[in-house]
């Protein structure tokens, strides 16, 4: 990466993405959030940095964590024939239940948490084939869960 897209260079002074960035960020948001949950810099592109500024909205956070609230409560309901969604992995959510009332508590927070984290729980709970959905090794989802949950975390510099 070259120094002037590097993030060091900017400093504080990051270029401030262009209302075209935004549209663009809401139009590719699953694109972009696989792309910044498997490690791609936000100083990529103007859509990149746009979308994580997106993610750590208290809007974004607040539909995320309702989401894992949603998931808990179906997992926990009787089986419907009439579901319209796919149906959660129910025992990879009762696994899985306190860690996801733990990230959703996180999200709910006004604490700082890094989009990278978001993006990643955005893109297993939107996975068909992921471990909410499908059943696994037991544990899997747990495992994926403290994996975004160290992802979630801002580094020291990060917080400044």
């Amino acid at each position: 990466m070259s120094a002037f897209a590097s993030a060091s260079y900017w400093g504080s002074r990051r270029p401030k993405p262009t209302l075209e960035d935004r549209v663009i960020a809401r139009m590719l948001a699953r694109s972009l959030d696989r792309e910044l949950a498997a490690g791609v810099s936000a100083w990529v592109s103007g859509a990149h940095t746009a979308r994580s500024g997106q993610l750590t909205t208290d809007r974004t956070r607040h539909a995320v964590a309702n989401d894992l609230d949603r998931l808990i409560k179906q997992a926990a309901a009787p089986a419907s024939r009439l579901q319209v969604t796919a149906a959660p992995c129910r025992d990879q959510v009762r696994q899985a239940t306190d860690k996801m009332r733990t990230i959703a508590a996180r999200l709910r927070s006004a604490d700082p948490l890094d989009p990278r984290g978001i993006a990643c729980l955005r893109t297993l709970l939107s996975d068909p084939a992921g471990p909410f959905r499908t059943p696994g090794p037991a544990g899997a989802l747990t495992f994926a869960l403290r994996d975004v949950s160290e992802l979630l975390e801002l580094s020291a510099a990060e917080r400044r």
